[in-house]
């Protein structure tokens, strides 16, 4: 393989979870007192997949004029449980399989707490994992490259030989800072490319495609 080390983001990468975080976000603007005839899905998607979720926080709370914090405290609510009915993308289980088949190794990088690897295990894909940093471990949020770094350490993972795979810049700018290369993930050709991966696919089976390469 191309590369052998892959590092995989959760959310819009391994695991379709934006319906659920959408709808989520969409009620707890609700909550908060912004009437459903103000709601657009679209930009609330749109915000999260090209940006963050940080950055939909922001943007809503600066439009409708709520308490950032409060907003943040109901959508969680509302999301956590939608994690458990979110499916996983074509060809991800397939890559993931493939990778250690041909003795690489799979590490996990999310912003989620440890939800993540339950829904992973769910869809009988914990199994390729060998290691995992998820929002228990209280790393900086990526682009920050700390949480990558500690993992490479903590498995001995050459740098040179890892790949980040994600669906938005800031999971291929993670990788870039840590010494890694970069994947980007966007199915629906929604991305601004600001962070130059060194592959930019809409389904797996391009970058398995791509990494089976000599």
């Amino acid at each position: 393989m191309r590369y052998q080390q892959l590092f995989w983001d959760f959310d819009g990468t391994l695991v379709d979870t934006y319906p659920g975080m959408v709808a989520a976000f969409g009620e707890a603007l609700e909550a908060c007192g912004v009437s459903n005839f103000e709601l657009d899905q679209e930009e609330i998607y749109r915000a999260m997949r090209q940006h963050s979720l940080g950055n939909a926080l922001q943007r809503f709370t600066a439009e409708f004029r709520l308490n950032r914090e409060r907003l943040t405290k109901v959508y969680q609510k509302q999301a956590a449980p939608r994690v458990k009915d979110a499916p996983a993308f074509d060809g991800a289980a397939e890559l993931l399989a493939a990778t250690v088949a041909a003795g690489g190794r799979n590490f996990l990088l999310t912003h989620r707490d440890h939800h993540a690897m339950d829904r992973l295990s769910q869809l009988n894909m914990a199994q390729y994992f060998s290691g995992a940093v998820t929002a228990d471990d209280d790393y900086p949020r990526k682009p920050d490259p700390t949480s990558l770094l500690a993992l490479a350490k903590q498995y001995d993972v050459d740098r040179q030989d890892a790949l980040m795979i994600g669906d938005r810049n800031l999971d291929v700018q993670a990788g870039h800072r840590a010494g890694m290369a970069g994947a980007l993930f966007d199915p629906e050709h929604l991305i601004v490319d600001e962070s130059q991966p060194e592959i930019r696919v809409i389904r797996f089976a391009e970058l398995q495609d791509w990494l089976a390469e000599k």
